[in-house]
């Protein structure tokens, strides 16, 4: 037999809307047990957090015109009452709430927020809006920067052109973008090689006298007038390591980051600091796999361990996190529970028997019914059922695996994370409902 660990929560899933459900209702007081299988899509993100598109803008509009995160969220709920943010109703207007507290439990890792996006080039040259970056995306806030932002490549490196970045920056300069430059340095990486892989990369940069190798050498070759720098996004792994911090210190102007495309250090960095968070919060983490069916009242058998917990938070993504499922047919697998989507503005359609090719379209600009498919759930986030009612009162879920939103239209991405994740966080610790 077992032994059996009873906790208040019991949260299954360990990426950014998991972990911020575990952080709030442990400092609501409660006992916390969290299960996660592996990274999930967190580690795979950019690192920032976005909220929603500003869909009133224009491709003209400046960039300081642009609407802030709540006012952007509050308009995509108006338009889509099939969205998590129409679903929890007032709840939404606690958004900037729970952006400053993912930010203050992650303190090493993102900047404070403000009161508007910081603007965080990409590494296609673009522009987008962010609620929360990392401490070194910060100063490359396109809004922030007052003269020329050398845009900084390393010889060989091939997963950062700082030519394109430069050009696809200048090409925004109407919107408020500062010039961009392009600068090339050689790494004095022993080692590693400058074609190594990214996290490879970013660990050798941690390492004794690098980074200030690497401001050295950038200090003498800095374009005139220049206010800023963004190098490739391998500023090392470990927030501890300081690597943008160092750099900057020999180069004499701050330094950033771009956000990330696939391998990203920003999203292991996050990843490492989701795990830090939870252990100095007191969090039980459990690494390991739950086998379905799962049934609530009884204890979850997990990694050789039995846990019995008052309630649940299901954060277990959609289809990179294992939350949604095909195997003939949409599902989800640990509950059985229905899984729904929004198509053509109608909420609540059935996909789990549809055929595959009915779930996309080929116009890549409109909503892919297959990317929003998830649970569905009330105005409190517990997940619903065939019914359309709640299927136990002390079941919530968050992230990803809700249904009827879409990261690659809306612009959602951790911005939902982090507001359902303390939402159900708080509401299963018993602290305020959605």
């Amino acid at each position: 037999m077992s032994e059996l660990l009873e906790a208040d929560l019991l949260v299954i899933g360990g990426g950014m809307a998991g972990a911020i459900a575990a952080l709030a209702a442990r400092e609501a007081g409660g006992t916390v047990v969290l299960v996660r299988r592996a990274p999930g899509a967190t580690a795979l993100s950019s690192g920032a957090v976005t909220v929603a598109r500003d869909d009133a803008a224009v491709p003209d509009d400046p960039l300081a015109a642009r609407r802030g995160p709540l006012e952007s969220a509050r308009r995509l709920a108006a338009a889509h009452p099939e969205h998590p943010y129409a679903v929890v109703g007032p709840a939404l207007e606690q958004l900037p709430e729970a952006l400053a507290f993912a930010a203050r439990v992650l303190g090493e890792l993102y900047a404070p927020p403000v009161d508007r996006n910081r603007f965080v080039a990409t590494p296609l040259g673009l522009a987008v809006p962010c609620a929360l970056c990392q401490r070194t995306q910060a100063a490359g806030d396109l809004l922030s920067v007052r003269g020329t932002l050398a845009v900084v490549g390393f010889a060989d490196h091939l997963s950062f052109d700082a030519g394109l970045v430069a050009h696809g920056l200048r090409q925004l300069g109407r919107l408020g973008v500062p010039h961009a430059a392009e600068v090339l340095l050689d790494l004095p990486v022993g080692g590693a090689g400058s074609l190594a892989m990214a996290h490879v990369l970013a660990r050798a940069l941690e390492g004794p006298g690098v980074a200030e190798a690497i401001g050295d050498r950038l200090r003498a070759v800095l374009p005139p007038g220049a206010a800023a720098a963004l190098l490739p996004p391998v500023l090392g792994i470990s927030a501890q390591a300081r690597v943008a911090e160092r750099i900057a210190e020999r180069a004499g102007l701050p330094v950033a980051e771009p956000l990330s495309d696939l391998p990203s250090v920003p999203g292991l960095r996050l990843d490492a600091a989701l795990e830090g968070a939870l252990a100095a919060a007191g969090v039980e983490r459990i690494r390991g796999a739950i086998q379905a069916p799962v049934r609530l009242d009884e204890p979850i058998e997990v990694a050789g361990r039995a846990i019995s917990a008052r309630a649940w938070v299901l954060a277990t993504g959609r289809f990179t996190g294992g939350g949604v499922v095909r195997e003939r047919a949409l599902r989800e697998p640990l509950l059985g529970l229905p899984i729904l989507a929004a198509e053509g503005g109608q909420a609540g359609v059935h996909l789990a028997e549809r055929p595959a090719a009915t779930l996309t379209h080929r116009d890549r600009r409109v909503g892919q019914p297959l990317l929003s498919a998830g649970i569905q759930v009330d105005g409190r986030l517990r997940p619903l059922g065939e019914d359309g009612r709640p299927v136990h009162p002390r079941l919530f879920a968050a992230g990803a695996v809700i249904g009827g939103h879409e990261q690659a239209v809306d612009g959602t991405g951790l911005g939902l994370a982090i507001l359902t994740g303390w939402l159900a966080g708080r509401s299963a610790a018993g602290k305020g409902e959605p």
